[in-house]
């Protein structure tokens, strides 16, 4: 057979794997059917020889032999693994916590995950490591994990892959190291999807936001307060135009700004700066936070109770919001979405027989598990 290629068909039905070498890149369909003669030849000398063939299921193997059908591989288990940064406040971790027991009862309707499990990156617990173990010992062959993250950040592009063990860098490992992150040691695959700025969720909940504060659209601004991240600087920076943009254009405001405020660090220096401009140009303002677990109303009155300039009565009508992205129903929705897009996209893998001669006659080799 020199000169020409040889592929390897698998044929596997109830535990038996039969392999047949057709060379030449045209292999006739006169030589693909004496190989299914074969096949069948041999289930019925098996037959003969063992008394566990003596069963209903031989004629089965047969028919599925003759068909060039094989059973499939068992589907696969996945578990979901949800990834917020975390707080040294339990305050803050418990509505986290509480929302990964509203995505698990969520997915478990679909019957497409095995387990669901939250973890934080840093100043909290369970951790990363421990939700990745988790998951592993109750049966999941591969994991999905989500960032509750608002936008790409060096948490999620560095610190959390590196956490989850599938990335490495030197610097990274240091960096977490002094945090006091350790990096799981996955014995399954993961897969880590994007964060919540690839989606309308942050858009449809200030737009919710504005909605439910908003009297009189042409005399309001809009002022959003969130992290921000002076690395990804662009990349926030085109997401808040995007929200501000969209949810202008659907509430009738005609004034609408933004303001990096980290966790309420920055928020007398930036966010009021924001909000007094604000006033100038209108007589009433909303203030919307984009945070997971934090309220724009719950960052202004920490720092009025830490600094006397927040604590300064403000010079117009201002109204805070209140609410926090985890309460908000498209959240929830979008999880569940993402989680699932990458078992769409990759399927657990089934092993089966080709069901007639290939295109040309050249044989095709299928893949087990």
């Amino acid at each position: 057979m020199s000169g020409s290629s040889v592929a390897v068909h698998r044929l596997q039905v109830f535990g038996f794997c039969v392999a047949s070498q057709p060379s030449g890149r045209h292999a006739s369909a006169t030589i693909w059917a004496s190989q299914q003669l074969f096949v069948t030849l041999y289930l019925t000398r098996s037959w003969f020889m063992a008394r566990s063939f003596r069963t209903a299921a031989w004629p089965v193997a047969l028919l599925l032999t003759l068909l060039g059908v094989s059973a499939p591989v068992a589907q696969a288990d996945p578990g979901l693994l949800l990834i917020a940064h975390g707080s040294p406040s339990a305050s803050w971790n418990q509505p986290v916590l509480d929302f990964g027991n509203r995505v698990a009862d969520a997915v478990r309707k679909g019957k497409r995950f095995r387990a669901v499990r939250t973890a934080m990156l840093e100043a909290g617990q369970p951790d990363i490591p421990a939700a990745v173990a988790q998951l592993e010992a109750e049966g999941c062959d591969r994991i999905v994990a989500v960032p509750l993250f608002i936008a790409p950040t060096g948490h999620t592009h560095f610190d959390v892959p590196a956490a989850l063990g599938i990335f490495f860098s030197p610097r990274t490992a240091e960096s977490l190291k002094q945090e006091g992150v350790h990096a799981a040691q996955p014995k399954v695959p993961v897969v880590l999807t994007a964060t919540l700025a690839e989606s309308d969720v942050l858009a449809e909940f200030v737009a919710d936001q504005v909605r439910k504060l908003s009297r009189s659209p042409q005399e309001e601004a809009l002022v959003i307060l969130t992290h921000g991240d002076p690395d990804h600087e662009l990349l926030v920076e085109r997401l808040m135009r995007r929200i501000a943009t969209q949810v202008c254009g659907q509430s009738g405001i005609r004034y609408a700004d933004w303001a990096y405020v980290g966790m309420g660090q920055e928020y007398p220096t930036r966010g009021l700066p924001a909000i007094h401009e604000a006033i100038k140009r209108k007589g009433r303002v909303l203030v919307v936070g984009v945070y997971l677990a934090t309220s724009a109303q719950g960052l202004h009155q920490r720092a009025a109770a830490h600094g006397r300039r927040a604590a300064e009565p403000l010079p117009g009508e201002v109204v805070f919001s209140g609410d926090t992205l985890l309460a908000h129903p498209a959240l929830l929705e979008w999880v569940v979405a993402v989680a699932h897009a990458p078992l769409a996209s990759c399927p657990a893998q089934t092993t089966s027989a080709a069901a007639g001669p290939p295109a040309g006659g050249q044989a095709a080799q299928t893949v087990g598990r």
